[in-house]
């Protein structure tokens, strides 16, 4: 695993220093031609900001010669990602939180709650799949049968439908592959 992580490491750290010699590169080139227009920054500045409009376009899959018809879910996503690193910055530094203090919109606000809904879910989800996985693995070792006694009843449900819809049939899969993942031995077990 260490050694995984080393190489991801160290792809990261060639990344950025390709996009480093990239900006380099670009000053360079037209950072004469910039100062000579009057911007109020530096070029590197200029440019850094170019190239993170660019990003959040292209990750937002917009046009990026239109800058239109862009996914607003995956922009809140960064936007609020964004937000949640200035906020510890702000902690950090023991000030208090700048953006706390400006009058928030509606939709804003119902984000910040839909996502406070989706972290309690997925705690009370990867909550359950321990104790259930935990409970599984307890049972095995008295009922070695039990794995195949629960996909026959997820089977037999499924028997039970007989002309399945498309909804009916994602039901299914989902239903096996979470029934998957809950009996699937934990890792201390694979391991041994």
């Amino acid at each position: 695993m260490q050694k995984e992580t080393n190489r991801f490491q160290a792809a990261d750290k060639a990344l950025l220093a390709a996009v480093n010699e990239a900006m380099e590169n670009a000053v360079k080139i037209a950072g004469d031609e910039l100062l000579s227009l009057g911007v109020g920054r530096s070029p590197h500045d200029y440019f850094a900001d170019g190239v993170l409009r660019h990003l959040f376009l292209r990750l937002c899959g917009a046009n990026l010669e239109t800058n239109s018809g862009g996914d607003p879910e995956t922009a809140w996503k960064i936007l609020y990602a964004g937000r949640n690193v200035a906020h510890h910055w702000e902690r950090e530094r023991g000030s208090p939180a700048a953006l706390s203090k400006r009058k928030e919109r509606r939709e804003d606000v119902e984000k910040d709650e839909s996502e406070r809904k989706q972290l309690a879910l997925s705690a009370q989800n990867f909550a359950l799949k321990t104790v259930v996985r935990a409970l599984v693995d307890h049972a095995r070792v008295s009922d070695p049968q039990i794995d195949e006694r629960m996909v026959a009843a997820v089977d037999a449900r499924h028997a039970k439908l007989e002309v399945a819809s498309d909804t009916d049939r994602e039901f299914m899969r989902i239903a096996k592959s979470y029934l998957a993942l809950l009996t699937t031995p934990q890792a201390s077990e694979v391991t041994e």
